[in-house]
């Protein structure tokens, strides 16, 4: 911890949002699996399920695509938020997870994906910013994903008529709004109107 906070420019709080993160993140990704079994029906129960191994951005489409055809604006709306919101989280999360910590004289932070040497990349770089503000802001738009997870788990209505899924547009469209200023911020930063 002492590494991180001299050479890395980052708190003790930052650091323990960054793990509090990684860990909401694992729940998400579990309860995301679990909710694609309800909403395509598939049981799961002494077989290999078909979302087994599968990598959480391609899970993300999945779940758009099996629940594009469920009934309701407002249901087409939430998925639309989640589904934005996670692909954001989950570039940030990898962006932590597997990236390179900078250090705090080039202004910190974790970068996936850099080419340094010249090297050719299949995807390009992501950069996530870490500071107290910003991982808990991260934090904050990952706890709206789970409420609405966790709803589609274990709710007995079913997801695209669940009003306590339906009635969670507006903080979603919040989180989904934060989760993408917060993953482009160095394209915003160097944006000529920000």
């Amino acid at each position: 911890m002492l590494r991180l906070e001299k050479h890395y420019g980052m708190s003790r709080a930052t650091l323990e949002r960054i793990g509090a993160f990684i860990v909401m993140w694992a729940l998400f990704e579990n309860q995301l699996e679990t909710a694609l079994w309800r909403l395509t029906g598939e049981n799961p129960n002494g077989v290999r399920p078909s979302t087994d191994a599968v990598p959480v951005t391609a899970l993300i489409s999945r779940f758009r695509e099996e629940t594009s055809g469920a009934a309701g604006d407002d249901w087409r709306m939430v998925v639309d938020l989640i589904c934005e919101t996670a692909g954001c989280l989950a570039e940030y999360r990898n962006a932590i997870a597997h990236g390179q910590l900078l250090p705090a004289s080039v202004g910190g932070g974790s970068i996936l994906n850099a080419r340094w040497h010249g090297e050719q990349r299949k995807r390009e770089p992501v950069t996530a910013h870490l500071d107290e503000n910003l991982v808990g802001s991260m934090l904050d738009a990952l706890q709206e994903l789970l409420i609405c997870m966790q709803a589609i788990v274990f709710d007995d209505a079913p997801p695209f008529s669940n009003p306590r899924i339906l009635e969670r547009q507006q903080p979603l469209r919040r989180a989904r709004s934060l989760a993408g200023e917060i993953r482009h911020l160095t394209a915003l930063m160097n944006h000529e109107k920000y």
